[in-house]
């Protein structure tokens, strides 16, 4: 057998924001400390201490399968979010007490609603089930205002300390577009009998205008025709402005 205790406290609502809708009043009672704790002699041995990971990857899972049944969308996982909740959990589960952070809406930023769920008990589905039991709980992971969630777990004498953080932010950052990389292509220099001259365009004429230290457009005009005489000049070649593929190799292009 269990016993289910209950401990309110308020939700939390940025000051600059707007009132809310009448069903969420200010400083409405919205989020409940539940602790599912077995009468002495009446409950079975906890289980084996799973991985802080793994048990906070369960309760996003049950989480976002509850509200997947319910037909909200699924909570994003927020990385500052679940650092506050880990902070958390590890301090109720060193000092042994189940209380809600009373520093939530500092630690927490960019938020216009955030709310919290804490709790103590053997495993992650009777935590979780716990949770949905209660009505205030279970309005916090079916919310339909918080976007975001970030999970926190510690064990400590054998049982599991949990903090689920809930926020809806006050902006989101705009994903970074993913460009694939090109893949390598492996330049093959140009055949002896090549030339290149005025209006030949391409990579070749690129590199040539690299070497000569002139604008790299790829496009062998008047200024690379000029280049390329200098340099044949200098090198005590004929004068033609035109670029064969023997000069090319020589210009180590």
């Amino acid at each position: 057998m269990s016993a289910l205790l209950v401990r309110p406290t308020a939700q939390l609502r940025s000051a600059a924001q707007p009132r809310p809708a009448r069903r969420r009043l200010v400083a409405a009672l919205a989020s409940l400390a539940v602790a599912v704790t077995g009468f002495t002699g009446l409950v079975a041995a906890a289980p084996a201490q799973a991985s802080t990971g793994s048990a906070e990857a369960g309760f996003v899972a049950s989480i976002n399968a509850a509200r997947t049944s319910a037909g909200r969308p699924r909570y994003a996982v927020s990385s500052d979010l679940t650092a506050v909740a880990r902070r958390w959990a590890e301090t109720m589960a060193s000092s042994g007490t189940l209380r809600h952070n009373p520093n939530l809406a500092s630690q927490v930023t960019n938020w216009r609603f955030v709310g919290e769920n804490v709790g103590v008990g053997y495993d992650v589905p009777g935590l979780h089930q716990a949770f949905m039991n209660s009505p205030m709980h279970r309005s916090n992971i079916l919310d339909s205002d918080f976007s975001q969630v970030g999970i926190g777990v510690a064990y400590s004498g054998g049982r599991l300390w949990v903090a689920e953080v809930f926020r809806k932010p006050t902006w989101v950052a705009a994903a970074s577009r993913y460009v694939a990389p090109r893949a390598a292509v492996r330049f093959v220099a140009p055949p002896a009998w090549a030339s290149y001259r005025v209006g030949s365009r391409g990579v070749v004429v690129q590199r040539i205008q690299r070497r000569l230290g002139v604008r790299a457009d790829g496009i062998f005009g008047p200024q690379t025709r000029a280049a390329v005489i200098r340099w044949e000049r200098s090198h005590h070649w004929r004068a033609t402005g035109v670029v064969t593929g023997t000069m090319f190799r020589v210009l180590r292009a």
